[in-house]
């Protein structure tokens, strides 16, 4: 068994919810991940015992699939129901068929109020 290291996976095609949430399925539970800047990228520090290449494809392609459904869900949810990025043959150069482009605006209502993110802790900076 490999030992337990400390190291810095970049982070671009690596959706953070799918990073932070299934690393332990990969690494085991002992493992922590935390998003982490280094040298000027985006990307993880890591815990735990060095990740595969195959482990990494994994997570991109999990990622993938994750950021199109979050696309469609967000289309779907807004009623942007214009077709527009979501259809087949529509310019976006993706070159696959039937797939939604996941870079589609989205459309903000700004007269509803804008949900606040959830503070990791609630007791900081009072």
């Amino acid at each position: 068994m490999s030992r337990v290291q400390q190291y810095w996976l970049p982070g671009y095609g690596l959706s953070r919810h799918i990073v932070l949430g299934h690393i332990h399925y990969f690494l085991g539970p002992s493992a922590s991940v935390r998003p982490y800047s280094y040298q000027g990228r985006e990307g993880y520090l890591i815990v735990g015992v060095p990740i595969t290449r195959e482990q990494i494809e994994d997570l991109a392609t999990m990622s993938r699939e994750y950021e199109k459904q979050e696309a469609l869900r967000m289309t779907h949810q807004n009623g942007s129901g214009n077709g527009n990025g979501s259809r087949n043959g529509n310019g976006n150069g993706s070159g696959q068929s039937g797939e939604p482009y996941i870079n589609e605006i989205i459309p903000v209502d700004s007269s509803r109020p804008r949900r606040r993110p959830v503070e990791p802790d609630s007791r900081s900076g009072r």
